[in-house]
């Protein structure tokens, strides 16, 4: 897909095939985010990980492959402002996780569309009950693994922050292969980060957001693994 070709996928999926209520929803986190910068102006960076970060996650939702121009956006500016708290487990996700992904993603779902409604949505799949137990013992260890290793670093609530790390790593992954499982991941991600973030108004907006989006992702990917 050339640059051209990219634009035009742009356009089609910020005119085409949207609810009322999508509508609705997007612009009401989009106007809270702003509100919460003009009555907190503590990071205008903060704001543009928040606002990015929400028309990625509800393009997601809606299986829309420029998603991943969103997520550039949010991940860039959600490093910095992760920098500023010290949540090394944050940082390095976005460094290592979240900015490679939108590449990675990219790549991978522009090979697996399919004709939804007036616009294109990405193919999808469900994990197999032997990909359940790979997931659990993933997360399992791996959150065991990079704890000690926050904590040796000296970074900030290393037990929560190393958690949401590797949960974030799994999520990721599913959602690069297409899998619906990923949004009963993020919901609990969503959870836990709105704990993380609780003292940072932006951040805390962004995830409740965040969190009732991927209660209707979940949703909407078995309608469209239907579809497939």
């Amino acid at each position: 897909m050339n640059g051209t070709q990219f634009l035009q996928q742009l356009k089609s999926d910020l005119f085409n095939d949207w609810k009322p209520f999508e509508v609705a929803w997007l612009f009401l986190f989009i106007a809270a985010q702003i509100g919460i910068y003009i009555h907190s102006p503590d990071s205008i960076l903060g704001m543009v990980a928040g606002i990015s970060g929400i028309i990625c996650n509800v393009f997601i939702t809606k299986g829309k492959i420029s998603n991943y121009l969103f997520g550039l956006i949010f991940a860039y500016s959600y490093f910095y402002v992760s920098l500023g708290q010290n949540f090394l487990g944050e940082m390095n996700t976005t460094l290592y996780v979240y900015i490679p992904a939108q590449f990675i993603g990219y790549f991978l779902w522009k090979e697996h569309m399919q004709n939804a409604g007036k616009s294109e949505a990405v193919i999808v799949k469900a994990l197999s009950v032997k990909g359940w137990l790979v997931l659990a013992a993933f997360i399992t260890i791996g959150t065991l693994l990079f704890v000690q290793a926050l904590n040796a670093a000296g970074g900030s609530s290393t037990g929560l922050d190393g958690l949401t790390t590797i949960i974030v790593v799994a999520a990721q992954g599913l959602m690069l292969l297409r899998y619906r499982e990923q949004w009963l991941l993020w919901i609990v991600l969503n959870i836990l980060s709105i704990v993380l973030w609780a003292e940072n108004p932006s951040m805390y907006i962004m995830y409740s957001a965040y969190l009732l989006n991927s209660l209707y992702g979940y949703y909407n990917w078995i309608k469209l693994q239907k579809m497939a």
